[in-house]
């Protein structure tokens, strides 16, 4: 009897979504922006938690890049830690799918929540807070990839920032950007600016109306090592935000 020669192993279908995610996002220079970035239940469950807490707001350090915001740590402790940080959780799962489509990148270790960079809470609220022209500092090596995670926004800020040039970004409708052209938009409830440190230029525009409040967090490979003299660039604000104390007050919900 002749041999039979057994069917060929079927190689998993390809998301494609989430490639042509992966691939606007090193074509514009390692940033992307994603609206419903979180599962229904996961932005709520963090909604839920952080208009609960009582957490003291400060101006940030002089170190940063930021006019008149405000803002804290988040505990890593807390619901919105183990949410963001779960690896079967929405923010996880994209950021590794962002980074594994190169052989080089899979060599690497999976992207995990930087365990030295505090997640914080921003809030845009006082008329001119702001944010000038800047590119993110490399902290580790790697480099850590930021993400900002729109919690509310009713403000009239936009998000700006400056494409790689010479880039055809492809989205709704095809607009092609040139050397100096400049991207804009307001960011809405549960999106997500993904930005690779050290890549492409940004800012936020100065407040006149409203309120616009967001997380702030970095994912780095495993094993990534901080690079010398950077722990101090890790947060905005200093330890004793995480701290009781006498001057706390509840950060007040606005519907939006």
């Amino acid at each position: 009897h002749a041999k039979t020669t057994p069917y060929p192993q079927t190689t998993p279908s390809l998301d494609w979504s989430l490639y042509n995610l992966h691939h606007q996002y090193h074509k514009s220079g390692g940033i992307l922006y994603k609206q419903s970035i979180l599962t229904p239940h996961e932005y709520t469950s963090i909604m839920e938690e952080w208009t609960s807490m009582h957490l003291t707001l400060m101006e940030e350090l002089e170190s940063s890049f930021a006019t008149k915001r405000i803002g804290c740590r988040i505990s890593n402790d807390s619901e919105i830690y183990r949410i963001l940080s779960c690896p079967e959780g929405s923010l996880c799962k994209l950021l590794n799918g962002l980074e594994a489509w190169d052989e080089e990148d899979r060599e690497q270790g999976r992207m995990v929540i930087a365990p030295d960079v505090p997640i914080e809470l921003r809030i845009y609220e006082k008329a001119g807070a702001g944010m000038e022209w800047h590119t993110d500092d490399i902290l580790y090596n790697p480099p850590q990839v930021e993400v900002v995670l729109t919690l509310e926004n009713n403000s009239d800020c936009c998000t700006m920032w400056k494409p790689r040039k010479g880039i055809q970004h492809l989205e709704e409708g095809e607009t092609t950007h040139h050397h100096g052209a400049i991207e804009s938009v307001q960011t809405t409830p549960n999106s997500g600016l993904i930005l690779k440190a050290g890549g492409v230029e940004h800012k936020v525009s100065p407040l006149g109306m409203g309120r616009r409040v967001i997380l702030k967090l970095a994912f780095v490979r495993e094993g990534a090592l901080m690079l010398e003299d950077m722990a101090m660039h890790a947060s905005h604000h200093k330890n004793k935000s995480d701290r009781k104390s006498r001057n706390q007050r509840k950060i007040p919900s606005r519907k939006r």
